[in-house]
This record gives structure tokens, C-alpha cells and sequence, in this order.
């Protein structure tokens, strides 16, 4: 009985350590107007960032984790592409009507849900990682077995966006021949959750 409650007290113990070395969840909500761009600190140097599509006849955001002294063009600024896939064409970083994508469809998939990892050296890892899974051969077999096994293993924090309100024009139906309509304003929410103390690495 005695060994019994012994392995309970250390069995919640180090639950309660994990707990605690778990940041909480940082909620946030937002709203942006087409071309404009939301950006909010999330602590530890990052930004979270809706930045406005440049591109003509696409409207909407990609959404990225950024490093605040960084600018958005800097070769380290986008801290989401490397962890969330897929990799090729569109995915949840996209809020905009690339790809084909329908105003009404872009605004409607929601929660979107992404990854980011933490730093640049992280960032350079990861992508070298990505590129030798998308393009095996200019690599050795072994380099691109490594890569896959090692993919997305540097620490991550993830995140969730929710849009509870918008104002659009929709499109018709989705392809590139098609009008896709347009993203004019948005209402969001978001939840951003780093990874343990532990699994953190500095900025080497």
C-alpha cells in the first residue's frame, strides 16, 4: 500500500512539472481590411502576422510567425512554411484566393491550424530538410531518408485561427479560369501555444 501511494505522489509530481512547464495557450482576436496587415507580439521575439497578398486578382493573407526586429522580405521571416504542410500548393497558411481557391471557400475553412518553429537556425534546418523531400534527386538516398525521418523534429509551437465574421464577394467556382470573388475584411480569433521549456532552444 505504502509503494503503491510512493508511485502515485511521484506519478503527480512530475505530471504537475510537465504542467507547469507548459506555457499556457496565448488567445488573441483581430480584425484586417483587404491590403492592410495585422501584426501582434507573441513574446519570445516573434510576431504573429496576416500579411497582405500582393499578387493581382488574389486577395486575403498568408499567415506567418515572424521575428519582430525582422522585416517580412528578410530571408528569415516565415517561420510557419517549413513545419506545416503540405508543402506544395495550398494549405492552412493561405487565407486568400490562390490556388484557385473561392473567396467564400478561404473564409469558411476554419480553425486553420499551423506549426512555427522558434528560430532562424531552426528555419534553415528545416527547410534544407523540406527541400531534399521535394526534390530527392539532387540529393544521395541517405540524405533524403535522413531528411524524412528528421522532418519537422526541431522544437514547434502551434497555432489555431478561427474566423467568426467576414465580408467578401464570392466567387463562382473554384479554378484558375474562374472568378474566385474577394477577401475584404475579416474577424478572427487565435490561439498560439509554444512547446515546453524543455524542448526550447535559444537563438544560437
Amino acid at each position: 500500500m505504502r509503494r503503491t501511494l510512493i508511485a502515485w505522489l511521484i506519478f503527480t509530481a512530475l505530471a504537475g512539472a510537465s504542467v507547469s512547464s507548459q506555457e499556457r495557450p496565448l488567445k488573441f482576436s483581430g480584425e484586417v481590411s483587404e491590403g492592410q496587415m495585422f501584426r501582434k507580439s507573441l513574446g519570445h521575439g516573434l510576431d504573429f502576422v496576416l500579411a497582405p497578398t500582393r499578387e493581382p486578382e488574389i486577395t486575403g493573407w498568408t499567415v506567418k510567425v515572424s521575428p519582430r526586429d525582422k522585416p517580412l522580405d528578410a530571408e528569415c521571416a516565415d517561420f510557419l512554411c517549413v513545419v506545416t504542410p503540405p508543402y506544395r500548393f495550398q494549405n492552412a497558411r493561405y487565407l486568400d484566393t490562390s490556388y484557385g481557391v473561392t473567396a467564400q471557400e478561404a473564409v469558411r475553412w476554419s480553425p486553420r491550424e499551423f506549426s512555427f518553429v522558434l528560430n532562424c537556425a531552426d528555419l534553415k534546418t528545416e527547410s534544407e530538410r523540406v527541400n531534399r523531400v521535394l526534390w530527392p534527386y539532387s540529393y544521395s538516398q541517405q540524405e533524403v531518408d535522413e531528411a524524412q525521418a528528421k522532418l519537422g523534429s526541431s522544437p514547434i509551437g502551434r497555432g489555431k485561427l478561427w474566423i467568426k465574421d467576414y465580408r467578401i464577394t464570392p466567387g463562382q467556382e473554384s479554378g484558375e479560369s474562374e472568378a474566385v470573388g474577394a477577401i475584404h475584411w475579416i474577424k478572427f480569433e487565435a490561439e498560439i501555444q509554444f512547446p515546453a521549456v524543455s524542448e526550447k532552444r535559444a537563438e544560437p
